[in-house]
This record gives C-alpha cells, sequence and structure tokens, in this order.
C-alpha cells in the first residue's frame, strides 16, 4: 500500500466502513420488508445480493494485495449493520409498529 496516496487510503476506509454497514443493514430490512409479502425463497432471493460484498471480503483476504485492513472492516461493518437493524428491532417492539409498514 506504499503508493496509494494518504486521501486514497482515506477514501478507501470510508468505504469500508459506510459501504458495509450500510449492506448489512440493507439486507436484513430487505429481506424482513420481502418476508412479510413473498414467499420465503423469494426473500432470500431479494437479499442475497447485500452478502456479495462481505464474501468478497473474506475471499480477498487471501490475496497478497496490502488491503487487509480494507477487508476486514468491509466485514465487521457488515456484521454492525446486522446488529443495529436487530437492536432497533427489539427497541421497537415495545411500540408495536411495523418499521416497513407506510400506512
Amino acid at each position: 500500500m506504499s503508493n496509494a496516496s494518504f486521501i486514497g487510503m482515506m477514501l478507501y476506509l470510508l468505504l469500508a466502513i459506510v459501504g458495509g454497514f450500510l449492506s448489512g443493514l440493507f439486507s436484513v430490512y430487505i429481506y424482513r420488508s420481502a418476508k412479510r409479502d413473498l414467499p420465503n425463497w423469494a426473500a432470500v432471493l431479494s437479499s442475497i445480493v447485500f452478502y456479495v460484498a462481505p464474501i468478497w471480503a473474506m475471499f480477498s483476504l487471501l490475496k497478497e494485495d496490502d488491503l487487509d485492513i480494507f477487508y476486514l472492516l468491509l466485514i465487521a461493518a457488515f456484521v454492525a449493520g446486522l446488529i443495529f437493524y436487530t437492536k432497533r428491532e427489539v427497541k421497537d417492539e415495545s411500540n408495536q409498529r411495523d418499521p416497513v409498514d407506510l400506512d
């Protein structure tokens, strides 16, 4: 990573954190929304696209490209997005309101 500039590294890290977190958050959000209206297999298919980035990061950890911190941050942020949605769901249970319902 000696050829990368400081600004480039900061953008990589920002992409890993924000992109990973939003991928994790949206994967659960889309799955839960689709599960309400569609069959289970369709709900899984609609959310599987968000798992591409963390799976790619896991395989890329085996490469020798000096971007290990990027891949680890992406995976950690993805898991944080999954956990954040789950904690938000537990909080909303007390209100008995569906966070997906727009009515």
